[in-house]
């Protein structure tokens, strides 16, 4: 009997420490596992990390942000009126694993003498296919105005017979009666005719007023069919716009923007338009290709015409601009205080 217990207990004790050597197995089994996962992962970061650090330098070297940061300003500054993008200073441009750029810029306008920010705009460039563009505005009212201004076009472009009696926009010039002396502002407006730029610069030259951008015409209606509103003789295009002639360095970056107060500098925005626009389609397919293809073609050989411009100035002066028969669809924009 004895024999036999002693036997039960040395039995017991052997199980025991099976039981216990099992369990240290298991936890080393696990441990190792963890480390092993843990290994891969610092591995895998660190060739990530490798293997950004590279693209990073590589892309630096080529000096590519350059030409994201022109793309974008050129893009909005040549579709959107009204807006202009920050171009001074570095602007960081991002590349994702997949050599995504992107990069955002602030978006302003010029009240007077000052410059108010009114948003950002966000340009991606995929390693393949389409550049695309977002633009976040800064909304100063519950409403859907983005800033931007829209043009009547002249309907002479189209072979019809013009205007005869423009429509008075009472409400606007009420509005600005009723305004003070101590401000500036934005505005917006149409031609009866289509002018050459320098033309119509001179036709302002003689308001106390700066001249910020033009409407040009494209062909639309004419030589293929965007999409268009109508609101009884006045129909609306998308077009382009003639910015202020912007200098590059060798490497394509911007060194410095003139003004359009000075008739030669508008003759230097009316020589960049093409050229800009050619650069443009030579960097990366967008959106704005199917159009732009089109009017290109147009405006080499039928020349840049205008029919409209956005100026901004004092209020007084900007009223006297109700004197010229040959301007209509007038726009007020953002106000400011006096800054002239």
């Amino acid at each position: 009997m004895e024999d036999d217990k002693l036997r039960e207990r040395l039995d017991v004790s052997e199980i025991v420490w099976d039981e216990k050597r099992a369990r240290r197995l298991i936890w080393r089994s696990r441990f190792a596992l963890w480390r092993n996962m843990a290994q891969v992962l610092l591995a895998i970061w660190f060739l990530y990390m490798l293997y950004m650090l590279v693209i990073q330098i590589g892309y630096a070297k080529l000096g590519k942000e350059d030409d994201l940061v022109r793309y974008a300003a050129t893009l909005v500054e040549t579709h959107y009126p009204g807006l202009k993008v920050n171009k001074s200073g570095h602007t960081p441009v991002s590349l994702s694993p997949w050599l995504t750029q992107e990069t955002t810029l602030l978006l302003y306008k010029q009240l007077g003498k000052w410059e108010e920010v009114v948003g950002t705009v966000t340009v991606k460039k995929p390693l393949w296919g389409k550049l695309t563009h977002d633009i976040h505005y800064q909304q100063k009212q519950l409403d859907d105005r983005d800033g931007t201004f829209r043009f009547a076009l002249p309907l002479s472009l189209l072979g019809k017979k013009p205007l005869e009696v423009r429509e008075e926009q009472n409400e606007l010039w009420e509005q600005l009666a009723h305004m003070e002396d101590g401000y500036v502002a934005e505005m917006a407006f149409s031609t009866l005719q289509p002018y050459e730029p320098l033309q119509l610069f001179k036709l302002l030259e003689k308001y106390d007023l700066s001249v910020l951008q033009m409407a040009v015409y494209g062909g639309e209606l004419k030589t293929f069919q965007p999409t268009h509103t109508r609101s009884g003789s006045t129909i609306r295009v998308p077009h382009l716009v003639l910015r202020p002639a912007v200098h590059y360095s060798e490497g394509g970056s911007m060194s410095y923007e003139t003004t359009m107060d000075l008739p030669e500098s508008v003759e230097e925005a009316t020589n960049q338009l093409i050229p800009d626009l050619e650069w443009m389609q030579s960097y990366a397919p967008d959106e704005f290709d199917v159009y732009d293809d089109k009017r290109l073609a147009y405006l080499r050989e039928n020349g840049i015409a205008v029919y409209g411009a956005v100026v901004t100035g004092p209020i007084r002066e900007l009223e006297k601009l109700r004197a010229e028969p040959e301007l209509h669809r007038f726009q007020l924009g953002r106000i400011a205080v006096w800054n002239w």
